[in-house]
């Protein structure tokens, strides 16, 4: 039997959630914040109509030169510091969006990459959102004694 392309979810409660987050999805709105913040540094929000603050993303620019002591013609890199979501808004695309919104700000500003570090879930955010993990930086190790 051929499965039909519109069901019914028989839950009012599920129907209403689903309901409620895709009109909270298609209202928010994403901008930049320059009132109080450094220059080089990036403050996008996530905001309802209503200035309801639903997510954020912070970057800064560094400076290539200063990190490896030497003057590589004044080469600029974005360090992304961090992306957070409302937990009722997750999964939305939200958090995709404000990192779309800094890839295209930053080329604009003629910065030629992101980077970032992320752990847990947000490795596999960052991987959706186009990253790819570079083998050559370091990385992260443990060793536990037993």
């Amino acid at each position: 039997m051929r499965v039909p392309e519109v069901t019914y979810d028989l839950d009012r409660g599920r129907r209403d959630e689903r309901r409620l987050r895709e009109r909270l999805r298609d209202a928010v709105r994403i901008r930049r914040v320059t009132d109080g913040v450094p220059a080089g540094c990036w403050r996008l929000v996530a905001e309802l109509p209503d200035g309801e603050l639903v997510g954020e993303l912070r970057a800064h620019e560094r400076s290539l030169d200063l990190l490896y002591g030497e003057d590589l013609g004044d080469r600029r890199e974005v360090v992304l510091d961090g992306v957070v979501v409302a937990p009722r808004l997750r999964l939305l695309g939200i958090g995709r969006r404000l990192v779309t919104r800094l890839a295209a700000e930053t080329r604009r500003a003629g910065l030629p990459a992101v980077r970032a570090t992320a752990e847990f879930g947000g490795i596999q955010f960052l991987l959706a959102c186009g990253y790819r993990i570079e083998w050559n930086r370091p990385q992260a190790l443990r060793l536990e004694h037993h």
